[in-house]
Parts: structure tokens; C-alpha cells; sequence
């Protein structure tokens, strides 16, 4: 849902960002991405909240394998192509004051 350029906005900043496309994600259903972020120790950034709110809350309730997540609202961002350079820089402020995240849900 957010444009592949955040991952490489973020990367340029000195973070280990990668996008649904690069891992051949793109398209897949959101517990196998959420799967792959577990795996890799990732934290998933997604702006769809109805799906990934109800899969966070799931695994924390069984106790399961659980990363941070990290919701945003492209209509909060300037559109075209700003989108990727705002939300990395939001991002980017927000990692920088949250360097260790808890598992559950965020909202920079």
C-alpha cells in the first residue's frame, strides 16, 4: 500500500527497510507477510489497519510470535512524489525516538 521508494528513503537514512516487493510479497496474503516480518525481525509498516490490527491482537492473545507495528495514513502525507520522502522522514524521526519498540501498535 505505501510506494517502494519509503523503503529506499529509509534505507538512504540508515535503516534496514525493505518492501513487499523486494522480498516477492507483493499482492500475498497479509499473515505471510506478517509471518516473514516475524522471521526476519522486522517491523511491518502498513497502512492497513483493519487487517493487521486484527492479526496483531490475535498473536498477542495466543501468546505467538509477534513484531511491532507500525500504522500510517497516506492521506496525513503530502501525495505524488513527496509520499516517500515525508513518510521517510516521519518514520526516520519516529525510529529515532522509539529505538526499541514494544510489540503492539504505533502511530508516528
Amino acid at each position: 500500500m505505501l510506494p517502494p521508494a519509503s523503503a529506499a528513503e529509509l534505507t538512504r537514512r540508515g535503516h534496514d527497510a525493505i518492501h513487499v516487493n523486494d522480498l516477492g510479497l507483493a499482492g500475498q496474503d497479509d499473515t505471510l507477510v506478517f509471518d516473514t516480518a516475524v522471521a526476519q525481525g522486522r517491523i511491518v509498516l502498513t497502512e492497513n489497519f483493519a487487517d493487521y490490527a486484527t492479526l496483531l491482537d490475535q498473536r498477542l492473545r495466543n501468546d505467538e510470535p509477534c513484531v511491532p507495528v507500525v500504522f500510517v495514513r497516506k492521506s496525513d502525507l503530502p501525495r505524488r512524489g513527496a509520499l516517500a520522502r515525508h513518510l521517510a522522514e516521519r518514520l526516520h524521526s519516529w525510529a529515532t525516538t522509539h529505538p526499541d519498540p514494544y510489540l503492539g501498535a504505533h502511530w508516528p
